[in-house]
Order: C-alpha cells, then structure tokens, then sequence
C-alpha cells in the first residue's frame, strides 16, 4: 500500500493538491499554485511536477484528480481539454498512480476518463460534496472559491443535484458564476451609488470582485492570486484606483467615502446573486436548515446563507485551513477509503 494519496482539483488557473497519509497519522497538507493555463500549455506538467514535490511526494503515492482545466478557452471542447490534462499527468506519474473522480462518484483509469469526458470534467464539486454528505447528512454546501460558486444540496446522505454538467448546474441555479476574485465587477450589478445617485457602472474590465474585497478588508491581498486588471500591485490604495474607474473616476475625483460606498454596493450585489440561488434550492428541499461553507470566500458564503436564513457550519472547524481548498482534500480522503477497502 502506498504512503500517502495526493487529491488534486486542476483548473484553468489554479492548480491545489492535497496530501494525506494512507495512516492518517499526520494532518493533511496542501499546495495552491495561481497558473493560467490558457497562457502557457506547455507548463502544465512542470506545474504538476512542483506541486507533487513542494508536498514530498514519492513515486508510491497514488493521486484522485479532479479537474476544471477543460473549461478553460485553450481549449475548443472539454474533451480536448481532459485530454490534455490527462496527458500532462500521465507524464509527470505512473497512469497506473491515477484515479480520475466522475461526477457520478467512481474513481475511473485514465483511458476510461478519456471515453467520459463530459462525467470526468468538473467533477470537483462532486467530490466535495459526497465527502461531506459522510458527515453531515442534510445540508447545503455552500463553496464559493475564486472564479465560482458551487451551491450543492444534501438530503439524507445524498447528494440531490438536478444538474451534472456545468451548463445544466448553471440552468438550476446549482453552480453561480461569481468568486471572491476574478469575477469582473460588471458581472453583479450595473448600477453603484455616487455623490447623492446612482450611476452606472463601466463595462470596461476595470476593476474585480477581488478589489472590492480587498478594499474592504475581507480578503487578504496575499490571497488574491489572479492578475489584476491595471497590472498593477495588489494593495489597498491600488484596489481604490480600481474602483474608482468602475464609475469612470480616479482617486482625484473620487475620496475614501465614495470608494467604500461603491465597494459595499458591489459586495451586496455579489451576496444577493447568491441569496437569490438559496432562496431558489430552499424551495426545492425544505428540509436543509444548515449550510456548509467551503472555499477563499467563506466570508461571502457565510453573508448569504444567513441572508436565506440558513444556519451556518463552516467547513473548517472540521478539517482546519483545507477548507480553502477542500475539493482536492475530498478526492483524496474518497481516494484513501476506497483504496482502503480493496486492501
């Protein structure tokens, strides 16, 4: 039996492993790498590669994959895409170390990942939730990450999605596409206040949710690993100058009152787009009264459960900081046990 399994959850710009001892005899450690994938293909495996290495990995462990690289515009179908990252893998790791999660929950071979493209791509939020579901039998999984939010209701010790696909989650309203960094501002809302107003909000790219966040304190700059749209640093002051050109200003014209005032109206927005899905999942499972949070953006999570009158269990007071990244901490715990049972 292998020493330890490595969970990893690949996207098109962040790459996390998890590592945990077949033993369980030590905590789970994990690694987040910021790469943009669609800008430099031929670095994935020099990614996977430093990942694996950072967490002293042996050619003995096994690895649980997750991915959601096959979204990424590199690519011209998702089939391509899995391909590519089941390629980059099988180079950097012995394809016979590589256990490939479907969003119906089984660990498949990589050939057969190939012939599955459509149940192997974004599989991540599967793992994720059948791992909680071992715990908490009736809730709502609440993971709101950098890019997305996945909302993911359990009943009974089962996962009761209508959606697999990320189109058909987008459809229930299972999968809202806003994250605590790279959403553009512009993607929540389209009015902000101003002086005594309101006035409309540019449709430039000028500034993301990540800025917002940061201006207002909730997120660490450190944690904000997508490039910024002036390509300037992640600071405060810089998130500002951002800001102010979402209503085509400048800190010249626009003072700290303003700032936070547009900042604060983002950051409803965003929560309300996620109250609104809630609202829509409590519907249709009254019995959830508990939401579990998960991701970067527990804070905006935790905002909107409470908003939809759900009760709050943040994932961490369970498996500490993995929460942050915990669909690779997921694969591999589903990994270990099931390695564990055909031992």
């Amino acid at each position: 039996m292998s020493s330890a399994v490595l969970g990893w959850d690949i996207g098109g710009v962040n790459t996390k492993v998890a590592r945990i001892d077949q033993n369980q005899a030590s905590a789970p450690e994990v690694v987040s790498i910021a790469y943009q994938l669609q800008y430099d293909l031929s670095a994935l495996p020099s990614v996977l590669r430093s990942a694996a290495d950072q967490l002293g990995a042996t050619p003995h462990d096994q690895h649980g994959i997750t991915m959601t690289a096959e979204l990424s515009q590199a690519f011209r179908t998702k089939r391509e895409g899995v391909g590519f990252v089941l390629d980059a893998l099988e180079s950097v790791f012995p394809s016979d170390s590589l256990h490939v999660y479907t969003v119906p929950g089984e660990f498949v071979r990589p050939e057969a990942a190939r012939s599955r493209s459509l149940e192997v791509a974004a599989s991540n939020w599967s793992a994720m939730a059948r791992w909680v579901a071992r715990t908490i039998s009736t809730c709502i999984l609440i993971d709101v990450g950098s890019t997305t939010t996945d909302l993911i209701p359990i009943v009974d010790g089962e996962v009761r999605t209508e959606g697999n696909t990320d189109p058909d989650r987008l459809l229930t309203g299972e999968l809202v596409y806003t994250g605590a960094i790279r959403t553009p501002v512009e993607a929540v809302t389209t009015r902000v206040p101003l002086r005594n107003g309101s006035a409309g909000v540019s449709a430039e790219g000028f500034a993301l949710m990540g800025d917002v966040h940061v201006w207002l304190g909730r997120l660490s700059p450190e944690d904000y690993s997508s490039p910024t749209p002036d390509g300037r640093p992640v600071t405060r002051e810089y998130a500002g100058e951002r800001l102010a050109r979402v209503v085509c200003g400048d800190r010249e014209m626009l003072d700290e009152q303003a700032i936070t005032g547009i900042a604060v109206a983002l950051a409803r927005a965003q929560r309300d787009l996620i109250v609104g899905a809630l609202r829509r999942l409590k519907r249709r499972h009254p019995t959830i009264e508990t939401a579990v949070l998960a991701g970067l953006g527990e804070f905006i999570g935790r905002e909107a459960a409470e908003c939809a009158g759900f009760r709050v269990a943040p994932l961490a007071d369970q498996i500490g900081a993995v929460a942050i990244t915990a669909p690779a901490f997921a694969v591999a715990s589903l990994l270990r046990d099931n390695l564990m049972l055909k031992s």
